[in-house]
């Protein structure tokens, strides 16, 4: 950590230096020309600055002006994450908007500068500049990170029936969120740059285009410098102050919180059968399952055998939901579904705990202190509050588990469960499925007759 930090003073020494070193630069060029109407230095502007930051009018100035580009930006980033989202869902909207957007981006700011001043007057002016200078990147950074939605995280919560508030938050907002971010990065300071640019033009009062525009008439260069400044500080701390803001809010867990009622297995649905009558399903000329039967009785332990590639996969998607298959009807009485699937799909950012929660069913009840009894049968402790991505691959599957038990489904469906557990913690993984089979219809792939032997399943050969 010491050597972390003096690397970080180190760092900041250096920039400090490069700063100072092209300020004497600018001073030298300012004493060779010796003429402050075509170059001030970096005195004369300070002095110019130190004479007017303490006035009432000054920060009136840099008020409003914050205000009216502030708006404008907060209007376009609002609009863009809306019309983005709405735009994902609905291509045809994606479309219809396309060659506004390109309108926007390829028109140079000072060509609709000058439309904006004769639609909206000089007052608005910088507001609607802001607008439609962020309008675009924001727009686009939303369908660019919706087009790269985590689909196995997708289709895990559409296997637990998460709710759309979990969605957006644990699947929508960490797909976007990277591109967001860049966009405000860019458009921020593109926002500010371009709204003074348009009170330049339009010169509203109490503006720091106007102060601008008035120091330039007056050839006043130091006063000129001295709102560029302004300018640029203002600019780079409202990025930062956004950026922030925006950061902590994309990283707080908001929906963990779950119903304070007790949690208890015996109250699941008493009558929960599953029928599964003739289903086909193939992949062009490939023949997975074909005419497949099986009828499952409630608090019954159902272990699927057959060789690797038989359909056992694809019969545990079909009956969670998200494979189609071709042919025949499945029922099931009663209740929602739960999975372990083959490969992980733990959200990696939150903790075991955490995960849990996010799949907890209203009508499970669970809280917090719940979630985590349960997950310390099968986990130590100290591994239940830490982000998932640090533990082992067995351990992540010991919370999958725990998560699926836990979901409020009365239909449990487990692919390979005990891939990369040890004997002692399988053997104490399947005596925790055999306890919570009350209540529930579980089906299991696995490879091992033994397996279905310790879980006391019925065998059934694919």
């Amino acid at each position: 950590m010491k050597q972390i930090e003096a690397l970080k003073n180190k760092n900041l020494w250096k920039r400090l230096g490069i700063v100072l070193f092209w300020l004497l630069v600018w001073q030298g060029m300012q004493l060779a020309v010796a003429n402050s109407i075509l170059l001030a230095g970096p005195v004369q502007v300070a002095r110019y600055l130190g004479s007017h930051i303490l006035k009432v009018d000054f920060w009136q100035v840099v008020w409003l002006s914050v205000m009216r580009v502030g708006m404008g930006f907060l209007l376009a980033f609002f609009t863009g994450i809306l019309l983005g989202a709405v735009s994902f869902r609905f291509p045809f909207l994606k479309e219809l908007l396309a060659p506004i957007i390109g309108i926007f981006k390829s028109i140079p700011v000072a060509s609709f500068v000058v439309l904006l001043l004769i639609w909206f007057g000089s007052k608005k002016l910088s507001f609607c500049c802001s607008f439609l200078v962020a309008f675009p990147n924001v727009y686009e950074s939303i369908l660019t990170g919706l087009a790269q939605l985590d689909g196995k995280r997708r289709e895990m919560m559409e296997v637990y029936q998460v709710s759309f508030l979990k969605k957006v938050m644990y699947l929508y907002i960490p797909a976007v969120f990277p591109y967001l971010i860049n966009s405000c990065k860019t458009c921020l300071g593109m926002s500010m740059k371009s709204g003074v640019a348009a009170e330049v033009i339009g010169t509203p009062e109490f503006s720091i285009g106007e102060r601008i525009y008035m120091a330039k008439i007056s050839l006043d260069t130091p006063g000129v410098l001295g709102w560029t400044a302004v300018v640029i500080a203002v600019s780079f701390f409202l990025e930062k102050g956004f950026l922030w803001l925006l950061t902590r809010a994309g990283s707080k867990k908001w929906f963990l919180k779950g119903k304070r009622r007790a949690y208890d297995n015996s109250r699941q649905e008493e009558n929960a059968v599953l029928s599964i009558e003739n289903v086909s399903k193939r992949y062009g000329d490939d023949t997975v399952l074909s005419d497949f039967c099986l009828q499952c009785r409630q608090g019954e332990i159902y272990c699927l055998m057959g060789m690797s590639g038989i359909g056992k996969t694809t019969l545990l998607k079909i009956l969670a939901g998200v494979e189609a298959f071709d042919q025949g009807r499945i029922s099931l009485w009663k209740g929602g579904t739960a999975m372990v699937f083959q490969e992980s799909r733990l959200i990696d950012t939150l903790s075991a705990v955490e995960n849990v929660m996010v799949t907890a069913g209203k009508s499970s009840g669970v809280t917090r202190e719940q979630a985590g009894r349960e997950l310390n049968r099968l986990l130590p402790k100290e591994s239940l509050e830490k982000p998932v991505s640090q533990l082992s691959g067995g351990m992540r599957r010991r919370v999958e588990i725990v998560r699926a038990v836990m979901a409020g489904g009365s239909l449990l469906l487990f692919d390979e469960p005990f891939n990369g557990l040890d004997e002692e913690n399988k053997e104490k993984t399947m005596a925790y499925i055999r306890e919570k089979r009350k209540g529930k219809t579980i089906i299991i792939s696995t490879h091992s007759r033994e397996e279905c032997r310790q879980l006391h399943g019925i065998l059934v050969d694919l």
